[in-house]
């Protein structure tokens, strides 16, 4: 590599073009050098052959949850957050814990979570109030998972809302299905 020398007096600065091809080749130069530096100082197998970085290198290899058996969410919990959406609605989740023994020990966030997964959908913001028997739950969740479908919107098998709004511009652009789930029209 040959060093550059500052331009003289008078000369002319170089042109925009060749500035540019100079920063590219000394961009390059610095990713292939970081490149090599991986390879040499990395953990085994954080590194692809050509020195990029593997990214399933940092993802956990085993998550085990263990809960004791009196924190599992059951079939009779589920049940008794069915009877509170029916009775309470949406959004009343410590008069559902205070009406369901099955629920007392879980808390607010608890019961809002799996009412979430109940309901098909991350965010229960559309649906404050809303009340439903089993069957209504059931065809909210359907209705969610075609929405999620569509949008391409689907996390861990409930609808989840995205930073381009795809959710928000699929319910405007349908109505009947925003109607469904307890949308106004606007």
């Amino acid at each position: 590599m040959s060093k550059e020398l500052p331009p003289q007096q008078g000369a002319a600065p170089p042109a925009p073009q060749e500035q540019q091809e100079q920063g590219d080749a000394a961009l390059q130069e610095r990713i292939a050098w970081a490149a090599r530096m991986r390879q040499q100082f990395s953990p085994e197998g954080m590194c692809r052959p050509d020195g990029s970085i593997d990214q399933d290198f940092f993802k956990p290899k085993h998550i085990i949850i263990r809960l004791r058996d009196e924190e599992k969410w059951g079939p009779a919990q589920r049940e008794a957050l069915y009877k509170g959406l029916e009775r309470f609605g949406v959004g009343k989740w410590r008069e559902m814990i205070q009406a369901y023994p099955e629920l007392a020990r879980y808390k607010d966030t608890d019961v809002r979570v799996h009412a979430g997964r109940l309901l098909g959908t991350q965010s229960l913001a559309r649906h404050v109030g809303w009340k439903g028997d089993k069957a209504a739950v059931d065809a909210q969740r359907a209705l969610h998972l075609k929405v999620a479908e569509a949008t391409r919107c689907l996390k861990n098998g409930v609808l989840v809302e995205n930073d381009e709004g795809s959710v928000a511009r699929y319910l405007q652009e349908h109505p009947d299905v925003a109607a469904q789930i307890g949308v106004p029209r606007q």
